[in-house]
């Protein structure tokens, strides 16, 4: 029974990390987040200014009016142009199928000398999207590309399957403690 549990428990573990890579190249690091984008990374900040002055960095709380601030942390990105695409995610098998039509906000490559990418974005509709950052040099030798999915407003969600995740477990955890404290001492008795 304890050999079930160890392996439930290990499962659920990987299970865990599966959905912290779920957001492709953007994580947390030391309070801050960070995408990787080639061998460089940007900070990426959000917020939603009319729901609370909360910051986030991943899946987005609500719908509504939605302030992105992308930041270059190397020099290198400066020099490059960089491009931003929101793309609606129908389960498309490829990011470039049907790409205007999935298209839901988009910035044209250019160059940001301060490093820094802001941009606005209205989401009307709560569901799943797909970010691309592009960077590309000048001559074309470079590109790079970050992509990351993320949710607007399924957050909810996603906290009621943690707290019923966690809940099945302290459940199990109690039973397990509890068949071990009075069931196995009754039997052996």
């Amino acid at each position: 029974m304890k050999m079930r549990f160890f392996v439930a428990m290990t499962l659920a573990t990987v299970g865990w990390v599966a959905q912290a890579h779920a957001h492709g190249d953007v994580g947390s690091n030391q309070g801050q987040c960070l995408m990787k984008i080639g061998p460089d990374t940007m900070s990426f900040t959000g917020y939603q200014p009319l729901k609370s002055r909360e910051q986030f960095c991943d899946d987005i709380p609500d719908a509504g009016p939605t302030i992105i601030t992308l930041d270059a942390q190397q020099d290198e990105l400066r020099d490059m142009n960089l491009e931003m695409r929101v793309l609606r995610d129908v389960g498309q098998k490829d990011d470039n199928e049907n790409l205007e039509a999935n298209t839901e906000y988009f910035s044209p490559p250019k160059k940001y000398k301060t490093g820094t990418l802001t941009f606005d974005h209205n989401f009307q509709k709560e569901g799943k999207y797909i970010g691309i950052v592009k960077a590309k040099s000048d001559d074309g030798t470079k590109e790079y590309v970050a992509r990351f999915p993320f949710s607007v407003g399924l957050t909810a969600t996603k906290d009621i399957t943690i707290a019923v995740f966690f809940a099945a477990l302290a459940a199990v955890g109690f039973g397990l403690w509890y068949k071990a404290q009075f069931v196995d001492k009754k039997k052996a008795s």
